[in-house]
C-alpha cells in the first residue's frame, strides 16, 4: 500500500514537472538567443525610433545577455546616437526593472535546473523499479497537461493580450518601474509592446514544440504495451 502512495506521488511529480521543464527551457532559450532581440529591432524599426544604429543596438543585445547570464555586474551602458551624442542608455529605474526581470530569469533557470534533475531521477527510479509502462503514461499526461495550459493561454492571448500582460507585471514585480515613457526611457523603446507579443508566441510554440514531441515519443512507445494488454484481455 506504502509503495503504491509512493508511486502515485512519483507519477504525479512528472505530470506537473514536464510542463514546467518544457516552459522553463523555453523561457531559456529566448533569453540567449540574439537572434531574437534583433529581429524585433528590425521588425519594429528600433534604429529609427532610438536613433541608435545597428552595431550599437548589437552592443546592447550582447550587454543584456551577458547581464542575465550574470557575466556583468550592471546593463548599463555608454551608447553613441547616429548624431554623435553619447549617453548613458537607462535611467535608475530601468535599472531597477531591469534587476527586476534578471531576478525573474535566474529563477527560471533555478526551476529548469530543479525539474530537470528530479525529472532524471524519478524516470531512473521508474526503470529501476521496472515501471517503464507508467513512467510512459506520466510523461504522455504530462505533455497532454502541457498543451492543455497552453490551449488556455492562447485563448487569454486572443482575448486581451493586454490585460494578460499587465497582470503579468503586476503579479510578478512590487514596484511601478516596469511602467515605462516610450518617448523617453529605452528599455520600452527597445522593446516595444509588440515585441513581447511575439517573444510570449515564441515560447508557447517553443513550449508546444517540446510537449508534442514528448507526446508523439510516448504515445508510440506505449502503443506495443497496450496491444499486448488488449491480447491478454
Amino acid at each position: 500500500m506504502q509503495n503504491r502512495i509512493q508511486y502515485k506521488i512519483f507519477d504525479c511529480l512528472i505530470v506537473l514537472l514536464l510542463p514546467l521543464l518544457f516552459l522553463c527551457t523555453s523561457v531559456r532559450i529566448e533569453m540567449n538567443s540574439p537572434g531574437l532581440y534583433t529581429r524585433g529591432f528590425d521588425l519594429y524599426h528600433v534604429s529609427e525610433t532610438t536613433g541608435l544604429d545597428r552595431e550599437q543596438l548589437d552592443r546592447i543585445v550582447e550587454r543584456l545577455i551577458e547581464y542575465f547570464n550574470s557575466q556583468a555586474v550592471s546593463p548599463q551602458m555608454q551608447v553613441t546616437k547616429t548624431d554623435g551624442t553619447v549617453f548613458p542608455l537607462f535611467h535608475k529605474y530601468e535599472l531597477i526593472h531591469l534587476a527586476d526581470v534578471k531576478g525573474l530569469f535566474d529563477m527560471n533557470s533555478l526551476l529548469q535546473s530543479i525539474s530537470l534533475l528530479v525529472l532524471v531521477t524519478l524516470t531512473a527510479f521508474a526503470a529501476s523499479q521496472h515501471r517503464q509502462y507508467a513512467l510512459l503514461l506520466s510523461l504522455r499526461n504530462g505533455a497532454l497537461l502541457s498543451l492543455a495550459g497552453l490551449v488556455c493561454g492562447a485563448v487569454l492571448f486572443v482575448v486581451d493580450f493586454g490585460g494578460m500582460f499587465v497582470n503579468f507585471h503586476l503579479l510578478l514585480f512590487d514596484n511601478p518601474f516596469w511602467q515605462l515613457d516610450p518617448q523617453m526611457d529605452y528599455l520600452v523603446m527597445l522593446f516595444p509592446f509588440q515585441f513581447w507579443q511575439d517573444m510570449f508566441m515564441f515560447a508557447g510554440a517553443m513550449t508546444g514544440g517540446l510537449s508534442l514531441i514528448a507526446l508523439g515519443i510516448s504515445s508510440l512507445s506505449l502503443r506495443p504495451a497496450d496491444r499486448f494488454l488488449q491480447h491478454l484481455t
